[in-house]
C-alpha cells in the first residue's frame, strides 16, 4: 500500500528537531550572536578581523535531525575575515587567527582544534555543555569578484575553493518555497544514510548531508517538483542506484565542471567547478549504489502489500525501527 504525506509527517515529526526542543539551543546560539555582535562592533584592531557572520547548516536550511548519541545537534558559523589580501596563501595563519578570535570571545571554554599530522587545522568546533551543541567554525574570506563568493578552506584539509555562502541559503530557500516537502524529504534521506552508516567521518568517506541536498534539488529542477514524500524518496533512490549516473550541475552556478578523478561528480549549486562528492571513492560509491537500490526495491515492494503492518515492515528495512505512521 501506498502511504499518503500525512502518515509519512508521523515519521518525519518523530526524526526531527522539535520546535519545543530547541530553545535551549537556541538561547546558547543567540549568547553566541550577541557576544559575535559587541566584538564585530567593537573590535578596531587594523589587519584580520571578523567583518560579518552566517549561521548555516541543517538548522538555517530546516533540515536538522532530532540529536542521537552518534550524531549531536551541530550548527555551522561562517565567519567572513577581512583585513590581509594574502591571507589565502596561509590558512594557517587564518585557523589560528579564528581560534585566538574565538577565546577573545569565550575565555573560559575550550575552542576545539582539529589538526593533521603536519600540525594544520582541520576543523575549528565550540562544543556547549549542558546540551552538547556543536557549532562548527566555517572561516571565509570575501572575493571582490565575483560578488558574493567567498574562498573557504576545504574541510578536512586539502586547500581552499571558492562558493557562495548567501547564494547556497537563497537557493534553499527557494527550493522550501517550490516544494513544501523539500524538507521532509531531505530529512528522511539523511535519517537513511545516518541508519545505514554511509555518513562520512573523519576517516571514512561517505554520503554527506549536503550531496542529499544537491541531488534532491537537481531531481526537482530536471524532472519536475514531487511535493509527494514517498514518491520524492523513492526517486532518489531509483536515480542514486541507477546504471548511468549523470554529472550534476546547476545552470545559475558559475563556471564549468573542471577534470576530475571521484567517480561521480555532484557540483556545488553555486560553483560548478567544486565537486561535493570528492571525497566519494569507487567502494563507498558501490555502497551507496547498493543501498539505494534495495531502499527502491523495499518500497516498491511496500507498495504492492496490501496490509499496512507489511508495508511498515519494508519501510523499516530502509529506515529502521523508528520507522512508524502512527
Amino acid at each position: 500500500m501506498k502511504l499518503d504525506n500525512n502518515q509519512l509527517h508521523f515519521f518525519i515529526d518523530k526524526i526531527k528537531l522539535k520546535p519545543e526542543n530547541m530553545q535551549k539551543y537556541r538561547d546558547q546560539i543567540n549568547n553566541l550572536k550577541q557576544k559575535l555582535e559587541d566584538k564585530i562592533k567593537n573590535d578596531d584592531r587594523t589587519g584580520l578581523k571578523v567583518s560579518k557572520y552566517i549561521l548555516a547548516g541543517s538548522w538555517k536550511k530546516h533540515t536538522i535531525l532530532k540529536p542521537t548519541g552518534e550524531h549531536p545537534i551541530d550548527i555551522d558559523l561562517v565567519l567572513f575575515v577581512v583585513g590581509d589580501d594574502k591571507i589565502q596563501n596561509d590558512l594557517k595563519k587564518l585557523h589560528d587567527f579564528i581560534v585566538k578570535y574565538l577565546e577573545e570571545i569565550y575565555p573560559q571554554k575550550d575552542i576545539n582544534k582539529d589538526v593533521d599530522a603536519e600540525g594544520n587545522t582541520k576543523s575549528i568546533t565550540i562544543t556547549f555543555t549542558g546540551t552538547g551543541l556543536q557549532i562548527d567554525i566555517v572561516p571565509v574570506v570575501p572575493l571582490s569578484e565575483p560578488v558574493d563568493y567567498v574562498w573557504q578552506p576545504q574541510r578536512g584539509g586539502g586547500g581552499k575553493y571558492i562558493t557562495s555562502v548567501s547564494k547556497h541559503l537563497l537557493h534553499n530557500l527557494e527550493l522550501r518555497r517550490n516544494n513544501s516537502s523539500y524538507t521532509s524529504i531531505v530529512r528522511a534521506l539523511k535519517w537513511w544514510k545516518n541508519y545505514k552508516e554511509i555518513n562520512p567521518t573523519d576517516t571514512e568517506p561517505g554520503i554527506s548531508s549536503f550531496v542529499i541536498e544537491l541531488i534532491v534539488a537537481y531531481l526537482d529542477a530536471n524532472f519536475g517538483v514531487e511535493e509527494n514524500i514517498e514518491e520524492g524518496i523513492i526517486r532518489f533512490f531509483q536515480f542514486v542506484s541507477s546504471e548511468n549516473f549523470p554529472e550534476i550541475t546547476f545552470e545559475n552556478a558559475i563556471n564549468e565542471i573542471p577534470s576530475y578523478q571521484s567517480p561521480i561528480f555532484i557540483a556545488d549549486d553555486t560553483n560548478n567547478e567544486n565537486n561535493a562528492s570528492k571525497k566519494i571513492n569507487n567502494t563507498i560509491w558501490k555502497e551507496i549504489k547498493a543501498e539505494a537500490e534495495d531502499a527502491f526495491d523495499s518500497l516498491n515492494i511496500a507498495q504492492s502489500k496490501n496490509f499496512e503492518g507489511d508495508t511498515i515492515e519494508e519501510w523499516k528495512r530502509v529506515f529502521g525501527p523508528t520507522f512508524n505512521i502512527k
